[in-house]
Order: structure tokens, then sequence, then C-alpha cells
């Protein structure tokens, strides 16, 4: 059995006391949640639903995210994508060095989909969106517009003689962040029919180690691998990570779920728009009765949007590594 240098019991993530915090654990519950981590910015925008056979891929999110992600052989994609991304997050977050490069390990293919809790049947999946990871990168862009007091902003006028109303103020945040800066395996041919694979080392670059140590959502991974679709995973993902900082009811229009979610490319029938926020708001039932009944939220019988409303978390508010969208970068 292969051992992995940041994970001793192959599972997701050790439950030691540190970690067990970080989730509320119901009195329901036999077992304490599995806890798995994805970056913030995939929660408003993330990767592809299916092969998109791509080398870059370009989706807009809220808050004024872009996401581009790039890859010299083809952007990963899908619910194996997901979860590899919410694996290698998971290891990124929880380890003890900081602005390194990271080494995971693992002996087998048998030992990686153990971790990713999913059955070897798998394994020629989990390794194509490893190659799709292994030299591909995410540039994130963030414009935010704001109204604010001129004289904040003094320093920026000569002598002084800022002016006296308030003014519009846009930030503009950029990032290119590696996912790995390396990626080894090796097969082993010995006549079979099949090809065995293991001895893999995957190298996490170091801001993408800071990135997710900073910048991570905490969430169930179990629930997360059990939601079959990729939008029913990038849905309950952005729950969760609304829930965190929600305190009034909020209300998300239509247009900009349908454009976070499955955006409709232009000069396509305008009618996919309704089509998409159907599946959005099925979805969204779907992920109430089964995977997250706690949150609360009201679909517009109009048609206009979803209102979002303060629900209980599984996510511990104090959780120092948990970090707003908004937060410092």
């Amino acid at each position: 059995m292969g051992r992995k240098k940041i994970n001793e019991n192959n599972s997701l993530v050790p439950m030691d006391n540190s970690i067990s915090e970080l989730f509320e654990i119901e009195s329901t519950r036999e077992k304490p949640k599995q806890i798995g981590y994805i970056p913030s910015f995939f929660t408003t925008a993330s990767l592809p639903f299916k092969n998109m056979h791509k080398t870059v891929f370009i989706r807009k999110g809220s808050q004024g995210v872009t996401l581009t992600l790039s890859s010299p052989k083809n952007v990963p994609f899908g619910k194996y994508g997901r979860l590899l991304l919410s694996v290698l997050t998971t290891h990124a977050v929880i380890a003890k060095n900081k602005d390194n490069q990271l080494m995971i390990e693992y002996a087998s293919m048998a030992d990686l989909l153990r971790e990713l809790q999913l059955p070897k049947q798998r394994g020629k999946d989990i390794r194509e969106q490893l190659e799709c990871f292994s030299n591909a990168a995410f540039i994130f862009d963030q414009e935010i517009r704001e109204v604010a007091a001129s004289y904040l902003f003094k320093d920026m006028y000569e002598d002084g003689n800022y002016p006296k109303k308030d003014v519009i103020v846009t930030t503009k945040t950029t990032g290119n962040i590696r996912f790995t800066t390396g990626v080894q395996y090796q097969e082993i041919d010995d006549g079979s029919s099949e090809i065995k694979t293991g001895h893999f080392k995957i190298l996490l670059s170091p801001e993408f180690t800071d990135f997710c140590q900073k910048h991570a959502v905490p969430i169930d991974y179990e629930i997360y691998k059990e939601i079959a679709s990729p939008i029913g995973k990038d849905i309950y993902a952005w729950l969760v990570f609304r829930n965190n900082g929600l305190t009034d009811p909020v209300f998300i229009p239509r247009h900009k779920l349908v454009e976070q979610f499955i955006p409709v490319e232009k000069g396509k029938d305008p009618n996919l728009t309704n089509v998409n926020y159907a599946r959005i708001v099925e979805l969204l039932k779907e992920i109430k009765e089964k995977y997250y009944k706690e949150v609360k939220f009201e679909i517009n019988k109009d048609g206009s949007g979803v209102t979002l409303y303060k629900s209980p978390t599984p996510v511990l508010k104090k959780d120092p590594r948990y970090a707003l969208i908004t937060a410092d970068l």
C-alpha cells in the first residue's frame, strides 16, 4: 500500500481535531463529514461541463469575475475534473508548508481512486484529468465598481486637490496561477491486456498552494461527489460559499444565474435562456431535496430569479482558511 506524504489514512482529509472543527457535526449523523475544499473563484466560474477539446476556456461568473483556463493540451473538464480539483485543493489547504512546492504521492492508481472515493473503472477518466491539469493554469480577472468618498483617494491628486463629490472607483484584480509545476507517473506493460499505472508524483505549484490556503471554500466532499452533474456540483458549492457571508436575503436575477452556471453563447437561440434557467431551478430543487436540506431559497413564481436566505451551514464561520472572494489577494 502506498502512502501519501500528508495523508496517512488514505481518506481525503485526516480528521484530526483542527480539521474536524471546521464542520459542525449534527447529532443525526453517525460519522463526521468528509471535508474537502475548492478554490473560491471556482464557485462563481468553473471548469467546462464536458470535453471542449480546447486549450483555452473562458467563463464569466458573478461578482465581476472572469476565469480563463489554459493548457497546452486540453483544459480540465467535467465531474471528474472537479473532483480531482477538490483533492488537489484540499492537499494544498492542509499542507504545513507555506510558499513552497507541495509533493503529493500515490503508489498506484488504486490509491488515488480511493482518495477520490471512486471505483477502479474510473481510472482512465482520472488519468485523463490529471494530464489536463499537469500543464494547466488559470487566470482570474475581477472588476468591482463602487461609489466612494473622494477624499479616500486624495493621495492620487496633486496638492490634495481632490473633487468634493463622490467618485466611481473600479478595482481591477488579476492573477495567473499554475496548478502544478510537474506531474510524473509510470506505466507498466507486463504483456497482459491491462497497463498498470502508478508511482504518481504531483508537484503543486507554490502559487496554487498559497492561493488555496487563502481562498478555499470548505465543502462536504461526500455530498459533492454524489451530485451527478457538473452543473449540480457548481450550484452546491456556490450555495455553501454564499451562505458564509449572507445575512439579509439576496435576490439573484434569472439572467445572472444563467450567465454564471449555463451561459448561452452569442448567436444562439434566445429561448435557450429559458431552457437553461429551468435546468438551474430543477437542480436547485434536487440539491435541497437530496443533498442540502437545510438550504433556504425561494424561486420567484414570475420566473424573474431566486432569493437566497441565510441557512444553516456545515462550515464554521471563524475558520481562518475560509476566505470570501472579496478578501485581499
